[in-house]
């Protein structure tokens, strides 16, 4: 593999390491809050795992010089008029011991880098390669034109034709895109030229979906856990989905615009040409979706 290659030189004080657990071959799952989290599939698998494992934190990149803290505003608690905690955006990093022989797992959740990306990116490959880390895979979540009523395929972008093929025995859908990007997509790039195999695992999520997607985190979690693999318990998410459907339903029957909607694209989905995310112009914005119910609902008052 030669040297290791980065953008970025003298670093190291923003990457704080605070124990060096010995992993064994491990994979780095990372999950961010941002621009990548429709319907917090990103950071919501992620933290599952985190907390279903019982993951524990080991490292972490300072927030200080990444991120804007007027988009990422700092929690505070104040109690009887008295500032008790300032809390600044995490981006912090957990191991998990798997069983023996199997490969280790290491979680990342953190937030959306605003300013310095190649920069934010170096130090995760840099922790990657001090740790020996064999894969690197990105959770991601896209709003697209699908429809809850509707099952949907994890849509994944890999770094070599190798191991798109052998995702791709998993029931999986390839993406074509061009547009705006993330610094995800970085992070592969560096991946790919330090030696460690890297992929992006998409959930593809309704743009009426507000809040979370648990439908899509259950599947990429099913994925990941007979790829690394791992056992780990999804009652918690399929007990969240359930009560997310039961929700959406009752939005179906109140909504008029939302249910024709929802047939406009079942009919599209079930019909031998269906809308998928291979293009900029097919992605409706939630943002631009409610504004439309909106207009709708204000028409009629």
């Amino acid at each position: 593999m030669g040297e290791p290659r980065f953008w970025s030189k003298g670093m190291e004080k923003e990457l704080i390491i605070h124990g060096r657990p010995h992993l064994n071959s491990p994979w780095l799952i990372g999950g961010y809050e941002g621009w990548v989290d429709a319907g917090k599939v990103s950071s919501g698998s992620v933290t599952y795992l985190k907390d279903t494992l019982r993951a524990r934190k080991f490292a972490e990149i300072l927030s200080d010089g990444f991120h804007h803290f007027k988009e990422f505003r700092p929690r505070v608690v104040v109690e009887d008029g008295l500032l008790r905690q300032v809390d600044y955006p995490q981006n912090e990093f957990f191991y998990w011991k798997n069983r023996e022989s199997r490969p280790d797992v290491i979680l990342f959740i953190g937030q959306e880098p605003h300013f310095r990306w190649k920069a934010f990116v170096d130090l995760i490959v840099k922790l990657a390669l001090r740790f020996g880390v064999q894969r690197l895979v990105t959770i991601g979540g896209l709003y697209d034109q699908v429809v809850h009523t509707i099952p949907r395929k994890i849509s994944v972008v890999a770094a070599t034709p190798q191991m798109l093929e052998d995702l791709l025995v998993h029931d999986v859908i390839t993406i074509d895109y061009a547009g705006p990007g993330s610094h995800v997509s970085l992070l592969q790039e560096r991946c790919q030229a330090n030696g460690i195999g890297s992929f992006m695992l998409w959930g593809r999520v309704p743009p009426y979906i507000k809040t979370s997607s648990p439908w899509d985190s259950i599947q990429i979690l099913e994925l990941l856990s007979t790829l690394v693999p791992f056992e780990v318990d999804l009652r918690g998410l399929r007990a969240e989905a359930k009560l997310i459907d039961e929700q959406l339903q009752r939005a179906v029957e109140e909504k008029p615009d939302l249910k024709t909607y929802v047939k406009q694209v079942e009919s599209m989905q079930r019909s031998r040409h269906p809308v998928s995310a291979k293009s900029g112009d097919n992605v409706i914005t939630i943002e631009a979706f409610l504004k439309h119910v909106d207009k709708g609902n204000k028409k009629k008052d």
